[in-house]
């Protein structure tokens, strides 16, 4: 390989081992509480897409199972930036799923970001509160927010790099 072929290489692997483990930083979900044990578990938190992009639609999937019958409830989705609350949403929980809950179901969550939101390491908490405002669920998530320009970058480095293995 010449210098250019090695300088857009290791410019290219810059890229991707940045992006990358921006993406993947909290990707585990956790209980909000290790100790409580919740009427309704939580399976995973699913991010679509990751990494998420400025200016683009995330939503959020949360498959569950509880043996409770709720008849209701709110679901509260709450986004923090490095520790400081940028977003909350609550919402009827029979607008996301069909009521009454019980056995398998999921909830999701969309919502389209606009282009300024800045890029960095975001956390989402994920509660469900039934008709008394009691929390039967919490769950929480890390994930990154990149700008376009890094997607853009990251897909022109590649394209680049395809061409000068080719010459």
């Amino acid at each position: 390989m010449d210098t250019r072929g090695t300088s857009v290489f290791l410019l290219l692997c810059t890229i991707v081992v940045g992006l990358s483990s921006a993406s993947h930083v909290h990707g585990d979900f956790r209980p909000c509480s290790a100790w409580r044990k919740y009427p309704i578990t939580i399976k995973d938190v699913v991010i679509n897409p990751e990494p998420v992009v400025s200016g683009d639609l995330v939503t959020f999937t949360v498959p569950a199972f509880t043996n409770l019958e709720l008849q209701g409830g709110t679901v509260v989705v709450t986004v923090s930036l490095y520790g400081f609350k940028v977003h909350t949403e609550k919402d009827d929980i029979c607008e996301k799923t069909a009521c009454p809950v019980k056995g398998d179901f999921a909830l999701s969550s969309s919502q389209e970001l606009p282009p300024f939101t800045p890029p960095g390491l975001y956390k989402l908490k994920f509660q469900v509160l039934d008709n008394d405002g009691i929390e039967q669920a919490c769950a929480s998530v890390g994930f990154s927010i990149v700008w376009r320009p890094s997607m853009y970058a990251l897909q022109e480095a590649t394209r680049y790099a395809a061409q000068v293995v080719q010459d």
